[in-house]
């Protein structure tokens, strides 16, 4: 009988720590509610999180205290206690909105020289300025620039040739991204064209060594064309026309539009 009457004050204890509930409200200091709260009762394995009226709820919770741990982006931790009897228990939270510091951003040179006088030379071309120059490919075009040249071993297969270096000696980044399509044999080209690129910056001197060892020769940096403004269509449609006779009529020529 002892048994019997155990059994059961264990199984109505069980039934009245399943029927507990913590509910309550997380607002800021306006009093404002705030969606996207993360509540943790890390010792029984929970967790919800706030609704858009900032309302929130936990189901099953035992008799005791326990602690609760609120936590969202831009906004200070919290923990609180609470404890925990028969029935619905509420807990309403302020939320504080955290600081975040960082030190002042210097944007300086070391050298107070003109750029043409500068060890740290950079050059910047756009691809509208390549693409009038008349060649037919993208390393064509950058091979007119000074200090450039290229080494082709058929129709669109170049490599960039800086300061007399090619190869793992010349880096290319396009899209923030390293292209070593043309560092690997000689039948290897750029691999890049001129769709969806706005300039390049040609990075030459010690400065190239900031983009590691292999960037000795020097550094192709593409940068990619801006995105369309918002509610509106954007797009470009070039043509090219070249020929091998040398009637001026047909010389290579570049017609661009954009819309």
């Amino acid at each position: 009988m002892k048994k019997i009457l155990i059994a059961l004050f264990i199984g109505f204890s069980a039934f009245i720590n399943a029927q507990n509930k913590i509910s309550g409200k997380i607002t800021d200091k306006d009093n404002n509610p705030i969606k996207g709260v993360n509540i943790f009762v890390s010792e029984l394995h929970k967790s919800s999180e706030t609704d858009e009226n900032g309302a929130y709820s936990i189901n099953n919770v035992p008799n005791g205290t326990i602690k609760i741990t609120f936590t969202l982006l831009g906004f200070t931790t919290q923990n609180k206690s609470i404890f925990i009897q028969n029935g619905e228990n509420k807990l309403d939270v302020v939320l504080e909105p955290s600081l975040f510091q960082m030190d002042e951003v210097i944007v300086a040179t070391s050298f107070h020289k003109l750029q043409s006088q500068n060890v740290m030379k950079v050059e910047h071309e756009s691809m509208k300025s390549l693409q009038q120059k008349g060649t037919s490919t993208l390393i064509e075009g950058l091979a007119t620039l000074p200090g450039i040249s290229q080494i082709s071993t058929g129709s669109s297969i170049g490599k960039p040739v800086i300061r007399g270096l090619s190869g793992n000696r010349v880096l290319v980044y396009s899209q923030g991204v390293r292209v070593e399509n043309q560092q690997f044999g000689d039948e290897h080209g750029l691999g890049l064209n001129d769709a969806g690129v706005e300039s390049v910056e040609i990075i030459k001197g010690p400065a190239s060594l900031l983009y590691g060892s292999d960037a000795l020769g020097g550094v192709l940096y593409f940068n990619p064309e801006k995105f369309a403004k918002s509610n509106a269509f954007e797009g470009d449609f070039s043509q090219k026309i070249f020929s091998n006779t040398p009637n001026e009529e047909l010389r290579p020529s570049v017609f661009e539009n954009s819309f």
